[in-house]
């Protein structure tokens, strides 16, 4: 619930909750099993993990902020094979398939991120694979593929890393080549005919060249199926590959060059219709279909069924690193992607919310780092450029009871009323920024954490709406809604300065603020005629955040992370759906989404981390999130409605925990097994605060059983998700406010079971 005051009700009584939930993401808990001779009571001792948040690599025990680790090998316990299995690992992460797709991702941490993957709009978490950042989010929910491990940075993301970041980072860690050949294997059969391969090798070419490729292919059938075609909703058709050249002249300089693509072939998303929609009576003459049943399964009539996504990348590194204290990195990259895609909004066999677009995008990115490292003093040093272009167009066709809108019409053209619109446009961003991040010891104990961003960002958009007369979208009909050429520019320099305390060899206290910004932008469905305003530009995102934190090892069996956060959060950008009058007669016969700046909130709350291994064989983990969000100013029609509305995608509570079990099995080998529960409150995943599509608390019980043997160069898993088959919802549609009587509701999985085989070779 929200509060307004400065004291936070039931504060004891959250944190009490929290501490019992158990709190984790710190890495998986590697529990080793012994023999009888080795003392099955002995304690083990958690394991150091290394991160390069900082942009360089430390004991994520000594990073001042809040940031997860999750590696490789610990997925597999884990059950993790793409980035919307790593929400139930992470504090504060929420991430999902965007609605009515299946590889775009939705990220949110801590309560910022967005929810709309229109181009143009900027994401309010960053997705970086090896330090480059994904400017779309079309394609980034990313399979773990050739993975060494994946970091979750929370809180904003300016200083330290090229592209500035509001909400937070997600940084997917390729495997580095080693020095000697090695081949991985890696396959799984599951429910739904699941059937997953992926291969990988890397090897010396010769003394000072050195490559690895590794490829996969992911598919599965739907959930459900199209009752009136028979085709597959939510299935799984998706192709990935990486290869990657790296040349060693010396022990000071490398150079690498990294390809990746991905191509996603999935059907569209199934989902459930929540209400009857009476138009469909207007175009059958009988009764309306009921509200269905099935969350996957839907009635669709729309023809476009495509759900297809491109997405590939190039990238250049070369690194130097000296003999003294510096560092120097140059990372050139180039991505691009399209994706089309097919929505029918009613779910129903008739045209009367059928909407298709394709989109296309790229960008060049340029960083430049210098690292300095010395007794005292640490840090990097950074300049950043990004050139992207991303355009596209979206088709709409909306079928109206023409009694409703022209009944003298009825008898010329019948009883429903066709209208084509066609939303295009192309926006160019142009970014600039230099960037820094110090660390200066005090005393062998302190250190001042000092930081910096100076970001120059320019966009321009060119955007033309208009309707048309006729359902290939090839003759314009002379309605205009939109057209129009605009461009701006935004500066802004974002602050961090934090200072961190080692109580002792194994407590670290830590304080900091920071400030983040996400730029502004222009709507490129924006409806000039109805909503004159809407041509103009949405303003830039702000965040300024305050975060005290620790983190501690109790001995050699204990870890305990914990951290508290409060965000003053201006100018919230919000997509939402807004009803039209097109034809004149004071009823809404369509809809188009808008942009709107919220005005100002706040979002505090309080993450938790730990693992416990009282013995060999066993180790309890997992991770907790308590959130108290609310806005301060909401205006709508003049009017501060802050009252009345909600955050989305931004549970009160949120945890996991995780049961690790070991057995070792003589000369066979290892069995770790692995029974997890992770919670989340109640959410309106939408700006709309639907009633219906509004999810209230859920709980999902996963479980994993693995085999080692002893030689430990294979490993066979078991696992099963969403054990207890609960049906719950990520995301929707309501579109009633629009004047359409439609709501639809997209689920999450259900009850799957894999197989799981990883060889080493």
């Amino acid at each position: 619930m929200s509060n307004k005051n400065n004291a936070v009700p039931g504060f004891q009584r959250r944190l009490l909750t929290l501490a019992i939930a158990g709190l984790g993401s710190i890495g998986a808990p590697h529990v080793a099993a012994q023999s009888e001779s080795d003392g099955r009571n002995q304690v083990q001792a958690i394991e150091e993990i290394v991160v390069s948040a900082r942009r360089r690599d430390e004991s994520l025990q000594e990073v001042p902020q809040a940031v997860s680790a999750i590696s490789g090998k610990d997925m597999l316990i884990a059950g993790i094979s793409d980035l919307s299995d790593l929400q139930s690992q992470v504090p504060g992460l929420t991430v999902y398939p965007a609605r009515a797709t299946s590889s775009t991702v939705t990220a949110y941490i801590r309560g910022v991120g967005q929810s709309d993957p229109l181009w143009g709009v900027e994401p309010g978490v960053g997705i970086y694979v090896d330090d480059v950042y994904l400017a779309r989010p079309q394609g980034a929910l990313l399979e773990m593929l050739d993975v060494e491990r994946v970091e979750v940075l929370r809180g904003p993301q300016g200083t330290l890393y090229g592209r500035n970041t509001i909400g937070g980072a997600i940084k997917y860690v390729s495997r580095p080549i080693g020095d000697e050949t090695e081949v991985a294997l890696k396959t799984a059969l599951g429910s739904y005919n699941q059937r997953d391969f992926a291969a990988s090798i890397s090897t010396p070419l010769s003394e000072t060249l050195y490559a690895s490729l590794a490829m996969g292919t992911f598919e599965r059938d739907g959930f459900g199926k199209n009752r009136l075609t028979g085709a597959e909703v939510s299935d799984k058709q998706l192709y990935a590959g990486r290869a990657v050249v790296e040349w060693r002249p010396d022990a000071n300089w490398s150079v690498n060059l990294a390809h990746d693509a991905v191509y996603d072939r999935s059907a569209v998303p199934g989902a459930q219709r929540m209400v009857v929609n009476g138009i469909e009576s207007f175009f059958s003459g009988e009764a309306p279909l009921p509200v269905s049943n099935h969350r996957y399964d839907v009635d669709n009539g729309f023809a476009n069924q495509s759900n297809d996504t491109d997405n590939s990348g190039t990238a250049l590194t070369v690194s130097w690193q000296g003999d003294g204290n510096w560092a120097f990195k140059s990372i050139t990259a180039r991505r691009e992607g399209e994706f089309n895609q097919a929505i029918d909004f009613d779910l129903g066999p008739y045209p009367i919310a059928d909407v298709d677009g394709v989109q296309h995008d790229e960008q060049l990115s340029q960083e430049f780092q210098w690292q300095y490292n010395s007794d005292t003093l640490s840090g990097v040093f950074g300049l950043y450029l990004l050139d992207a272009t991303a355009g596209g167009e979206v088709r709409n066709r909306f079928g109206i009871p023409t009694v409703l809108v022209a009944p003298a019409l009825v008898p010329i053209i019948g009883p429903t009323l066709a209208i084509y619109g066609a939303s295009g446009g192309e926006v160019e961003t142009d970014a600039a920024a230099l960037f820094g991040d110090l660390s200066y010891n005090l005393s062998d104990s302190t250190a001042l954490n000092l930081g910096g961003r100076f970001n120059r960002e320019k966009k321009q958009a060119v955007v033309l709406n208009q309707n048309m007369a006729d359902e290939d979208f090839t003759i314009p009909n002379g309605q205009v809604s939109a057209d129009f050429d605009g461009a701006e520019t935004w500066t802004d320099f974002s602050p961090r300065i934090g200072i961190d305390h080692q109580l002792d060899e194994t407590t670290l206290l830590y304080a900091s603020y920071s400030e983040g910004f996400k730029s502004g932008g222009f709507n490129i469905r924006a409806n000039t005629v109805q909503v004159p305003d809407s041509q103009n530009p949405y303003k830039p995102e702000e965040v300024a955040s305050y975060e005290l934190g620790i983190k501690a090892d109790i001995g050699d069996s204990l870890r305990v992370n914990a951290a508290a956060f409060y965000s003053d959060y201006q100018d919230i950008q919000l997509s939402i759906f807004t009803g039209v009058d097109t034809t004149g007669d004071g009823n809404k016969d369509s809809f188009f989404g808008d942009f709107t700046n919220a005005g100002a909130g706040v979002i505090r709350g309080l993450e938790l981390e730990y693992q416990w291994m009282p013995v060999s064989y066993f180790a309890l983990s997992g991770n907790a999130t308590w959130l108290d969000a609310y806005y301060k100013e909401y205006i709508s029609a003049g009017v501060n409605v802050a009252d009345e509305q909600k955050f989305t995608n931004t549970p009160e509570l949120a945890y996991t925990v995780n049961g690790d079990f070991s057995f070792a099995l003589g000369e066979l080998g290892n069995i770790d097994a692995r029974l997890s529960y992770s919670y989340r409150d109640d959410v309106y995943p939408t700006t709309d605060l639907s009633d219906i599509v509004f999810q209230e608390a859920y709980g999902l019980w996963n479980a994993a059983v693995v085999f080692t043997p002893v030689s430990e160069n294979w490993r066979l898993a078991l696992e099963g998700r969403n054990l207890t088959d609960e049906e719950y919802r990520n995301t929707g549609y309501d579109l009633r406010g629009s004047g359409f009587p439609i709501v639809s509701g997209f689920y999450g999985d259900p009850r799957v079971w894999a197989l799981r085989l990883d060889i080493d070779l």
